[in-house]
């Protein structure tokens, strides 16, 4: 028995030896700052496709979902949607 008493604070020494080094390093030592720069290529910078319309865009779709305690039907002014105001828009572009 007294083997594994010794055993067990041999361990908790360590462990506190151990976070007592961890908390020396966030108090002590400072990383610093340092800049970076990244190098962007040209042709990174020029958009591939044609430039987004921000005039033609779909209108938000409600995603939040509905609380039980409201009975009454979302008014959304739209026949596509479904009757918790939620609606699928399908992306034009992609196939």
């Amino acid at each position: 028995m007294p083997t594994l008493i010794r055993l067990f604070v041999a361990v908790i020494v360590l462990g506190i030896f151990g976070f007592a080094g961890m908390v020396a390093l966030t108090i002590f030592v400072d990383p610093g700052e340092k800049d970076i720069t990244i190098k962007i290529p040209p042709r990174d910078l020029v958009a591939s496709s044609a430039p987004l319309d921000v005039n033609n865009l779909p209108d938000p779709v409600n995603v939040a979902p509905k609380d039980a305690s409201s009975s009454a039907a979302i008014d959304t002014g739209d026949a596509d949607a479904s009757a918790s105001g939620v609606k699928t828009v399908d992306n034009a572009g992609t196939e």
